[in-house]
């Protein structure tokens, strides 16, 4: 059902059938006007010029018809701009808000930390980054987001679970940080190994499918149906999976780590398009806090190995 709502929205909405209402429309409107000030009448005009009077009926109710289609299209348009059919929608970025609050807030104690020691103590300004406790922070923030967001279902904190890994580049691995909800200990996979070809044999998608991303040159992943898919372990966790979206976490020249999300208990999309569209407008502002956090530590690693001037 799902999927035929999505066809007939994607047919009204189509441009080039909305346009060609709009026309219709247009003319119509301004032929009627015409009409009414001159009197003017094309099938008049044609039953006196070109046509017979069986043709002038017939095109006469071809364009009665016509205009009626029309109007019940453009209708239809209208509900559907005003009403999307879409599982998810905007919601007020309160936790976007509240993440760059904490951001700034921290920048503005580096600032003040510049302020009361000079270059003179790169480390006191560097352990002022809370980089653990920030990406947290951006976690939980990107978890109420995506529950917020999600109106066709109702996502409970259990239905929702979010991981985080870093990349080691001298063991070449996935490193695990942290998950959603941290309360939970539902984390099996805490190291993730790239070198191996043996990463199709374990026990998740997850594992599969953020290893395949990190291998090729995509930034994003996805696994529309994971209840038939995903689960091979006993976890109970893997048997109540039913989407799975993977997303890199990089700059343009360093991978960072990798990002990965669940949806539990209930089906969220109805094809791996719309997995993209949620990706792309909830998920992508969270991301790039998380790769600000990243590069932030980068930069003050940076700073450490840097001997201030006048140190020999």
């Amino acid at each position: 059902m799902k999927k035929i709502k999505k066809g007939v929205s994607k047919f009204f909405l189509n441009k080039h059938f909305r346009l060609f209402v709009d026309v219709v429309i247009l003319i119509s409107s301004s032929y009627l006007m015409i009409k009414k000030v001159s009197g003017f009448s094309v099938s008049g005009w044609l039953l006196a010029n070109a046509l017979q009077q069986p043709l002038v009926t017939a095109y006469v109710y071809i364009s009665i018809a016509t205009l009626i289609i029309v109007i019940f299209s453009k209708l239809i348009m209208v509900y559907l701009d005003y009403f999307p059919p879409m599982n998810h929608n905007f919601v007020a970025p309160d936790e976007i808000s509240n993440c760059l609050f904490r951001i700034n807030s921290e920048v503005s104690e580096h600032l003040s930390k510049l302020l009361d020691y000079g270059e003179s103590n790169f480390k006191t300004i560097c352990e002022q980054h809370k980089f653990k406790v920030n990406l947290g922070l951006v976690a939980d923030s990107m978890a109420e987001h995506i529950r917020k967001s999600i109106t066709n279902i109702k996502v409970k904190k259990k239905d929702l679970f979010i991981s985080l890994y870093t990349y080691n580049h001298e063991n070449n691995t996935l490193e695990y940080i942290l998950h959603y909800d941290s309360k939970r200990d539902l984390v099996e996979s805490r190291l993730i190994s790239l070198d191996a070809d043996k990463f199709i044999q374990y026990e998740s998608v997850k594992c599969v499918k953020c290893v395949k991303c990190v291998k090729s040159c995509n930034s994003t992943a996805y696994l529309l149906d994971c209840k038939s898919k995903y689960a091979k372990g006993a976890s109970k966790r893997h048997k109540t999976v039913r989407h799975y979206l993977g997303c890199k976490i990089a700059s343009e020249t360093e991978l960072y780590g990798f990002l990965n999300i669940e949806f539990h208990n209930g089906t969220v999309f109805a094809d791996e398009e719309e997995m993209q569209d949620f990706m792309e407008e909830h998920i992508y502002p969270f991301k790039l806090l998380l790769e600000y956090q990243f590069m932030k530590k980068q930069f003050f690693e940076n700073m450490l190995a840097v001997k201030p001037r006048g140190e020999v």
